[in-house]
């Protein structure tokens, strides 16, 4: 059977956990940073040159080939973009990255910094309600408290979305977006790359933290082909609830993924709908023991 990402737990389903699925990433980059060694096998170099080649012709067919040189170090110098599950911001992340790559510089800074606040907006209001009893609720209850960087992550802090260092880093970025909005000499030169370049890659990693597809935190554990599985208690969690189930499919041990002809790089995931019906539910330990993963459901059926 296959199954489709967003579907929820019902009866019967106590042997199945939940793992991201609809998740985007970017390590292009990495291959162009990457060094190529002399003591590697000529073939292995002859594959490496090969990729980033093909990189660079990609950023040049993309960006254009005017200055196509600073172009492709934007590019490499912004880095991986995150692992992050799909949600309301991986579309404008990706179109902030393409403006600072093809040397947008001021409109990149600008994008960073309104979508930061457009993330924590959004994480205050999808949550809001799932916390109306906690003390800390009261400072973001209105509809102005949404403007003030400083109530939304303190609140979030306290309901234990964001940690001490994300909260902080949080704060980081909101005085980068108060010195690209309010007029300081430190542009007047009309070059804001470094401006730029820093307010991308700290919301990158924010955007890493906060919605990272895979880990070892207090939501996750390792299990079947090495993937990361939402912990059965962790799914009462309301952030987890909003943000990470519809990113997830439900799954049994013995699923598979199964490669897209129609869709290049794309995937579907099958598993067996039977599985572990009538039977005692599974404990996350029990989910991930190599024994449970084998043999995989068969495909085709």
């Amino acid at each position: 059977m296959k199954v489709e990402i967003g579907r929820q737990r019902s009866d019967g389903d106590d042997s199945r956990r939940f793992t991201p699925a609809a998740i985007t990433f970017d390590t292009r980059a990495n291959t162009l940073t990457t060094e190529i060694k002399d003591d590697w096998e000529e073939q292995i170099k002859k594959q490496w040159r090969t990729n980033q080649s093909h990189v660079k012709e990609a950023i040049i067919y993309q960006f254009g080939i005017e200055d196509f040189e600073q172009k492709i170090r934007n590019f490499t110098d912004l880095g991986v973009a995150p692992w992050s599950v799909v949600a309301l911001h991986n579309v404008y992340l990706v179109q902030v990255r393409n403006a600072f790559a093809s040397g947008s510089y001021y409109s990149a800074l600008l994008g960073a910094c309104g979508l930061g606040e457009r993330i924590l907006n959004q994480l205050v209001l999808t949550l809001r309600n799932d916390y109306s009893s906690h003390p800390a609720t009261k400072h973001v209850a209105g509809k102005k408290s949404l403007d003030d960087w400083q109530k939304c992550v303190r609140t979030l802090k306290e309901w234990g979305v964001l940690d001490e260092e994300t909260a902080r880093d949080y704060l980081c970025l909101m005085r980068m977006r108060h010195a690209a909005v309010h007029y300081r000499s430190d542009l007047d030169s009309g070059d804001a790359r470094d401006a730029a370049l820093a307010a991308i890659v700290l919301l990158c990693e924010l955007v890493q933290r906060i919605f990272s597809p895979h880990g070892r935190d207090e939501n996750y554990f390792p299990g079947p082909i090495g993937r990361s599985y939402v912990c059965r208690d962790a799914e009462a969690i309301p952030f987890v609830k909003h943000f990470i189930l519809p990113a997830c499919v439900l799954v049994s041990p013995v699923y598979r993924f199964v490669a897209s002809a129609s869709e290049p790089g794309g995937f579907a995931v099958y598993d067996d709908p039977e599985y572990g019906r009538n039977s005692p539910s599974l404990s996350d330990d029990q989910f991930a023991e190599p024994s449970r993963a084998s043999p995989q459901v068969r495909y085709p059926f």
